[in-house]
């Protein structure tokens, strides 16, 4: 998404000035995104002038209009605010009110949709660090290949944090098995997900923490499938 993007709702409310409009002009000829958009929310804003329903102002209408102006200033403000949508929404007809409605909750979609991209694209430009390196080794080297080994780390990038975990060597498993990462503290063993190596026995995982993740120790289960809550299979590797 180019940084011009951004400007497509202060182009259709006119609030650019020349130099930005002609920019925003020739960006809009160019990116496919914005152009959809741009028609989509101008056949909505279009088809508002074409349903309005004329009705002819009652005789009363210019004396409340004055009465409101002039009313004075102890009047209780929600007072005056309910007079007016009830004089707004008279203006409308049903269907007009309802494309008026999704146009502003389009609006706030898309100016939603602009800070969640804007933080995620200044999140993609942050530094990444490793944080923790954690060192796997078998559980049992009697039992598993002698070469099995791996490591583990904790990346830090903002606030996210994510696990990388990398084995090599890992016995081969039969067709519905799985290995599954616990994180462990006190005790307590956290599910952090499940994989499957490919043919030469090398398996990864890739895992997102939260805040709520916190754990010392990183062990790896052969588990019958992939619906394990806690350890059903023999430990393979763990760090130390």
């Amino acid at each position: 998404m180019n940084t011009e993007c951004a400007n497509l709702l202060s182009f259709l409310s006119g609030e650019l000035g020349e130099k930005e409009k002609k920019a925003f002009a020739e960006h809009l000829v160019q990116c496919s995104e914005c152009t959809r958009e741009y028609e989509q929310m101008t056949e909505a804003w279009n088809s508002l002038k074409w349903d309005f329903e004329e009705i002819e102002p009652s005789s009363s209408l210019k004396s409340e209009v004055m009465n409101f102006v002039f009313e004075t200033d102890d009047e209780v403000p929600v007072r005056k605010e309910k007079n007016w949508s009830i004089y707004f929404f008279r203006q409308f007809t049903p269907v007009t009110s309802g494309l008026l409605l999704a146009v502003l909750v389009l609006v706030f979609v898309l100016l939603y949709s602009n800070i969640q991209l804007k933080k995620e694209l200044a999140a993609i430009n942050l530094p990444m660090e490793v944080k923790t390196a954690l060192s796997l080794q078998p559980a049992d080297k009697t039992a598993v290949n002698k070469n099995t080994d791996g490591a583990a780390y904790i990346l830090q990038q903002g606030e996210e944090r994510r696990l990388i975990v990398q084995i090599q060597n890992l016995p081969s498993l039969q067709e519905s098995e799985v290995y599954q990462v616990w994180l462990l503290k006190d005790g307590k063993r956290t599910n952090a997900g499940t994989f499957k190596p490919d043919e030469a026995g090398t398996g990864s995982l890739t895992y997102k923490l939260s805040i709520k993740d916190k754990f010392n120790q990183i062990g790896i289960t052969r588990e019958p499938d992939s619906n394990s809550t806690k350890p059903r299979g023999e430990k393979i590797v763990g760090s130390s």
